[in-house]
């Protein structure tokens, strides 16, 4: 089956048949244009994407590389993606790099053989990350999307990390609360940089952080093992991920212990973890389709650096 078959079906010439499958159809008159999609159908041929892209410039299609598919907040974030570019007809390629930069930089060195008009990325590493994403950014479309890396001069969507730390600092000490835990991970991410310098900057005596590995459920139930062994307990814990939040929670209840009676907690993200658990989880509420929105708007060149601003969703375990 070929091209000139699809033109002598709708009774066309092989040009303009070509014009409308590559999606340039100026000048094409709207019924013949109609004449060649039944024709297609018809004979059931199929277009050639990457000849068409090398035609049209442009394949459709926009990669999301993220971190962590597992985490719930990229998974959100990368379903929210998938809807929208469904809406817009387009298709979105996700790529995890399991949080390393090593495999980060292994697959933005092969993007080139990855057929997509643009390239979304969280971060994996604020310092590591810089020098391979900088060098794709000189060679096509790139916006950094939650995190940012360092040296980097393509544009950026993220949330206003230091305005959501004092939004939920303050609402547990509107709560009674002086002696707050922050569970935060020790990667090397700008989210978590600037979370955990907000709170070091708003901390009182009482006032703590707490470095776990990362950002897992894992991670949430070591903390409430260290915390239950401290003879200085907190009386409110800010997590910085829902995920985190969710195994401090279980492991709190396992002990014996009530939320937000004995600790008040509080957490990031907004995910669907947060509304289910039990009791439900204080929050700051997901900006995922903020992020959406603003990135694609970066990409068709709509400015710099886009700054979203958190809003607080409270729930049972803060009282």
């Amino acid at each position: 089956m070929s091209l000139k078959d699809v033109a002598a079906r709708a009774e066309v010439s092989v040009t303009t048949a070509s014009r409308v499958l590559s999606g340039v159809q100026r000048n094409v008159d709207p019924e013949l244009a109609e004449r060649v999609r039944v024709a297609c159908e018809v004979l059931g041929y199929k277009v050639n994407a990457a000849a068409r892209a090398l035609r049209v410039q442009s394949m459709d299609a926009i990669a999301l590389v993220v971190p962590a598919v597992a985490n719930a907040y990229f998974a959100e974030l990368v379903s929210a993606y998938s809807r929208r570019l469904g809406h817009l007809g387009k298709r979105l390629v996700t790529i995890d790099t399991d949080e390393s930069p090593e495999i980060e930089q292994r697959q933005l060195a092969g993007m080139d053989r990855v057929l997509v008009d643009a390239v979304l990325i969280v971060p994996a590493a604020y310092e590591r990350s810089g020098a391979a994403i900088a060098e794709l950014s000189r060679s096509g479309r790139v916006v950094q999307v939650d995190r940012r890396a360092r040296g980097v001069e393509a544009p950026s969507v993220r949330l206003d990390n230091t305005a959501g730390v004092r939004i939920l600092v303050d609402h547990l000490r509107s709560r009674g609360r002086h002696r707050i835990l922050m569970v935060d991970a020790q990667e090397d991410s700008s989210s978590s940089i600037e979370r955990t310098s907000a709170f070091r900057a708003l901390a009182g005596p009482g006032d703590r952080v707490l470095e776990m590995p990362s950002f897992t459920v894992a991670s949430g139930i070591e903390a409430a093992k260290r915390l239950l062994a401290d003879p200085h307990e907190p009386d409110a814990i800010i997590c910085t991920a829902d995920v985190v939040a969710l195994g401090l929670l279980t492991a709190l209840q396992h002990a014996g212990k009530r939320v937000p009676d004995d600790y008040a907690i509080a957490t990031f993200d907004g995910t669907f973890v947060s509304a289910t658990a039990a009791p439900g989880l204080t929050t700051l509420g997901s900006v995922a389709e903020g992020m959406v929105e603003a990135s694609l708007t970066l990409l068709e060149g709509g400015g710099g650096d886009v700054v979203l601003t958190p809003e607080l969703v409270i729930r049972g375990s803060s009282g």
